[in-house]
């Protein structure tokens, strides 16, 4: 398999912790893709309408494409452990965890490019209701996730990959001092080697 790969993208680095959790790190190559804003990558657009990364490319040359798809063929290719639990409440909880995680990485994002913008095209409101959305993800994932040691879904995956991203890409935010229940989570949930082994690099 080969898998469409930017070192800082939080998105890439959930399937990668997947893939190290069950054991299939070694299946996949790993393929530098370069996206960026108004930049067209026309070789990944044939592999992947929305132009985005992850992109897992199977052996058999099917195109699988949104970090939830390609954990969940990761779980058909290897069923244990599983990470998308089958049984409906404990399914719902790892999707919508996975949902917040995904939202606050999506507004941090938004709210980092529109501050990049020149001041005078700036739109400040824009920004902050960015962060407002940030803080009310970190809310949600401070109330749903487990206590350290329960069992690992994508939930748990996606949570830590978004918080990891925080650290890097927005350390101004000081989110740790907010949210110091998560904070220890999260670094529990860090000393992983599936999550040392993705930590990303600038």
């Amino acid at each position: 398999m080969k898998l469409m790969h930017g070192k800082l993208s939080p998105f890439v680095r959930k399937v990668m912790v997947a893939a190290a959790e069950k054991g299939l790190t070694g299946d996949i190559e790993l393929v530098p893709t370069r996206v960026a804003q108004g930049v067209v990558n026309a070789e990944l657009l044939t592999l992947n309408p929305t132009g985005k990364i992850p992109t897992l490319i199977t052996d058999s040359g099917e195109s699988v494409y949104d970090s939830l798809v390609i954990v969940d063929y990761l779980d058909q290719l290897r069923p244990s452990p599983r990470l998308i639990p089958l049984d409906g409440t404990e399914r719902r909880r790892a999707l919508t965890l996975n949902a917040a995680a995904d939202g606050l990485i999506i507004a941090g994002v938004l709210a980092k490019g529109e501050a990049a913008r020149p001041e005078e095209r700036r739109w400040p409101e824009w920004i902050t209701a960015q962060w407002a959305k940030v803080q009310a993800c970190l809310a949600a994932l401070e109330a749903g996730l487990p206590p350290q040691g329960d069992a690992l879904t994508v939930g748990e995956i996606a949570a830590g990959c978004a918080l990891g991203w925080l650290d890097v890409r927005a350390p101004e935010e000081a989110w740790r001092g907010r949210h110091p229940g998560l904070a220890a989570w999260f670094d529990a949930f860090a000393a992983r080697p599936s999550m040392q082994s993705t930590k990303p690099s600038l």
